[in-house]
């Protein structure tokens, strides 16, 4: 009779692995494609697992192959989070070469092997290639972080060679998948860029699935009697499962309102969130009897940068001139692309007015240097109005409109402008 207790985790996992797939065509994230290769590990994982449950000759292959993606699924895991943006033949074929004596450590366990001396080499080989990976690759992390991580995994290779010198091969193999799958945890955490819900369900979610091998073995030789049905030990892989797409999700959507409040082209707020940002400013000087300045910036003649140079160098000067001006404010001020070549800034708590007209001055003369854009030299000019809060206007509207009419006052005349 058929042992099919496995076939509803492979049904599930088949599912993941469509959707993960769907989610890979959609974002083209690097991080993803180790996500889906994981995942496609799970699923020979299990598959294995229905072979040896069902045919005694291909036991100790079923096995081998079964208990090896899911060693190999944690470096596919690791990877992920470690560096998301290198390509395969940069870091990812060498962390599985690297992974290699860790694999044939599993295959000869499984076949049966109970030769000491062999596990020990393997475990000091494996040691030494793990060492020689994280310090040959110095993008993923600071060298002191390089050092903590190599502390860690020595001493988890070592702890590995005392449990096969003591004769429990076996143990040690529980306590490899534990500590890989903790790393995957810290990596997945360390590599994500804030720590959201699903970040953080997602990392807690793959420490319990670490903590599912030490658990397990332990309850299964101490409390055999406890009946835990095998679905309860598959629930953190679900669980996992569950955090990626979330955290996906939570990144689209996080993508999606960056954009709707910032410029594309320079990275800038917009019209929109510049709104929000001098709201907030005129609320904090109407409760502070403080006073805001408001400048309106605004590029002369560029028009002819783009009708004689063409439109990508006339983008290439908006970005960097975008970058320079926010280069010359403080944090606390907000620089916004209104559109076109119009930029505006607010100025919180500006201080006294020829303060704001140093900070003008000094905004122009970044401009005046002048772009270096694919060898060619492009000097613009600029001219910028300001407006302060409370004595131009006390709302978006009238703060706007008489910043505008300086800046205009300042082009027609040709004057630079004054912080009157």
């Amino acid at each position: 009779m058929l042992n099919l207790s496995v076939f509803p985790d492979f049904l599930a996992i088949g599912g993941l692995v469509l959707v993960f797939a769907s989610l890979l065509r959609r974002t083209q994230q690097t991080r993803l494609r180790y996500w889906l290769l994981g995942w496609m590990m799970i699923l020979v994982h299990i598959v294995a697992q229905l072979l040896y449950l069902n045919v005694p000759a291909l036991e100790h292959v079923g096995e081998a192959v079964s208990l090896s993606m899911l060693l190999l699924t944690s470096v596919a895991f690791i990877w992920a989070g470690h560096d998301r943006r290198s390509g395969w033949v940069n870091g990812f074929a060498w962390s599985l070469l690297a992974a290699l004596p860790d694999v044939v450590f599993v295959v000869l366990l499984a076949w049966g092997v109970e030769d000491r001396a062999v596990f020990l080499w393997l475990t000091g080989l494996a040691a030494c290639t793990a060492l020689w990976l994280f310090h040959s690759d110095r993008r993923g992390a600071r060298p002191r972080e390089r050092r903590l991580v190599a502390v860690a995994v020595l001493l988890a290779y070592g702890a590995q060679a005392l449990l096969v010198t003591r004769g429990a091969p076996d143990l040690a193999l529980i306590w490899m998948l534990f500590w890989h799958y903790a790393l995957v945890a810290y990596f997945f955490w360390r590599g994500s860029d804030r720590a959201t819900l699903g970040v953080s369900f997602t990392t807690l979610s793959f420490v319990a699935w670490a903590l599912v091998f030490p658990v397990a073995t332990a309850l299964d030789r101490w409390l055999p009697g406890l009946g835990i049905e095998n679905e309860a030990w598959n629930l953190p892989k679900f669980m996992v499962a569950t955090g990626m797409i979330f955290t996906v999700l939570e990144e689209q959507l996080g993508a999606a309102k960056h954009a709707a409040l910032h410029d594309a082209l320079t990275g800038l707020p917009n019209r929109r969130l510049f709104a929000q940002r001098l709201d907030t400013a005129l609320e904090r000087a109407r409760r502070e009897r403080g006073s805001v300045a408001l400048l309106v910036i605004d590029m002369d003649d560029f028009k002819q940068v783009n009708d004689t140079r063409g439109h990508a160098t006339g983008d290439a000067v908006l970005a960097e001139a975008a970058s320079r001006l926010q280069s010359r404010l403080r944090v606390t001020d907000t620089l916004a692309r209104l559109g076109g070549d119009e930029f505006a800034a607010i100025l919180p708590d500006p201080g006294q007015v020829d303060a704001v007209g140093g900070q003008i001055e000094r905004l122009l003369r970044a401009l005046r240097a002048g772009f270096e854009i694919e060898g060619e030299r492009i000097v613009v000019q600029a001219s910028i109005g300001v407006a302060f809060y409370p004595k131009d206007g006390d709302d978006e509207a009238s703060l706007l409109a008489a910043a505008d009419r300086a800046m205009y006052a300042r082009k027609s005349t040709g004057r630079e402008p004054r912080a009157d």
